[in-house]
């Protein structure tokens, strides 16, 4: 899964009170409460970005 290149680090969001998704790409996930939330955006992107070549 992680061999696309895309490597997704959860992390505080601006304020602290939310998480979010980072990815090496440099894209990043909506703040949402939960870091499982945010690990599953990443997932996401990771799948998607997969799908497009990138």
């Amino acid at each position: 899964m992680w061999g696309s290149g895309h490597s997704i680090n959860v992390m505080p969001a601006r304020g602290g009170r939310k998480v979010q998704y980072v990815c090496s790409c440099g894209a990043r996930g909506y703040e949402v409460n939960s870091s499982s939330q945010a690990q599953q955006m990443g997932r996401e992107h990771v799948a998607k970005a997969g799908r497009k070549g990138k």
